[in-house]
């Protein structure tokens, strides 16, 4: 019986607060661009530490097309959002052996997807600062290239994570943002909001 009250109970309150968030209109979509930096810096190491390992001299340059995201907010308390990103970031390295001649292209290609809530600390009709986290999966679409060999695929699955504990909006119904935080997608974020 207490069991039954505590399920009903839980399901009115989520129903209630669905429903208040539908009438008021408080969807949001965001169009945001990160840096990309932490998976840059993942490859960059990684290639540093494989020429230490092997005692070669290997150079390599590697380059990010940085974190391109899609993202979906629904406003269910005055302060609490929750919703999803889907995110995208290319990285390549281009490896050299110490004449300086071509020995290997990699190319990362990934695909992050993680669900994400945000708080508002504080909160105006035209500025909106906040603090958000998100965690999910990030798939690795890897291509290695070398001259005269066949390329090699694979694909990874791994954990993704992004926390920002600092972000403004300004803006009523269109908006533009900023983020600072770390994780996957990167240190500095910037994008479009648009509620509806």
């Amino acid at each position: 019986m207490k069991k039954s009250i505590i399920v009903c109970s839980i399901f009115l309150t989520f129903s209630t607060l669905a429903v208040r968030a539908q009438q008021r209109g408080k969807h949001g979509l965001n169009l945001t661009y990160s840096d990309g930096i932490p998976m840059t810096l993942v490859e960059g190491f990684s290639d540093a530490f494989s020429s230490a390992i092997l005692g070669q001299k290997i150079n390599s340059k590697t380059t990010s097309s940085g974190n391109f995201g899609l993202g979906y907010r629904n406003q269910i308390t005055e302060r609490i959002r929750v919703g999803g990103d889907i995110a995208f970031e290319q990285v390549q390295t281009e490896q050299s052996d110490k004449n300086n001649k071509p020995i290997g292209k990699r190319t990362n290609r990934y695909i992050m997807v993680m669900p994400t809530m945000s708080f508002s600390y504080i909160k105006t009709d035209w500025l909106d600062f906040y603090g958000s986290a998100a965690a999910g999966v990030v798939l690795d679409k890897y291509t290695q290239r070398e001259p005269n060999k066949a390329a090699l695929k694979d694909n990874a699955t791994d954990f993704a994570f992004q926390v920002n504990p600092a972000g403004i909006r300004v803006g009523k119904k269109f908006g533009a943002f900023a983020e600072v935080g770390f994780g996957y997608r990167g240190i500095v974020s910037a994008g479009l909001n648009y509620k509806f």
